[in-house]
C-alpha cells in the first residue's frame, strides 16, 4: 500500500512539472496582452494630466495674484485710515486756553 502511494506521489510530480508549466505559460502570455493594453492607456492618462496640471497651474496663478492684489488694497486702506485717525486726534484748541 505504501508502494502504491509513493508510485501516486511521482506520477503526480511527474505530471504536474508540464502543468504547471503551461500555466505559467499561460500567466505570462497574459501579463503581456495587459501590458500592451496598458500602454496606450497610460499615455492618454498622461496627457489628460498635463491638460489638468496646466488648467490648476494657471488657476492657482490667478488666484495668488488676486489674494495679492487684495492683501495690498488692505494695506493701503489700513495705511490711509491711520493717516486720517492720527491727524484727528490732535487737540482741538483753536482760540488757545481759556481761563
Amino acid at each position: 500500500m505504501i508502494a502504491q502511494l509513493q508510485v501516486m506521489i511521482d506520477q503526480a510530480g511527474k505530471t504536474a512539472g508540464p502543468v504547471l508549466r503551461d500555466v505559467a505559460a499561460k500567466a505570462a502570455e497574459l501579463a503581456a496582452v495587459a501590458a500592451e493594453n496598458a500602454g496606450p492607456v497610460a499615455h492618454r492618462a498622461a496627457n489628460v494630466t498635463e491638460h489638468v496640471g496646466d488648467r490648476l497651474a494657471v488657476r492657482s496663478k490667478d488666484l495668488a495674484a488676486d489674494l495679492r492684489k487684495a492683501a495690498e488694497a488692505a494695506r493701503v486702506h489700513k495705511a490711509e485710515s491711520d493717516d486720517g485717525s492720527a491727524q484727528d486726534d490732535g487737540p482741538a484748541d483753536d482760540d488757545g486756553p481759556k481761563d
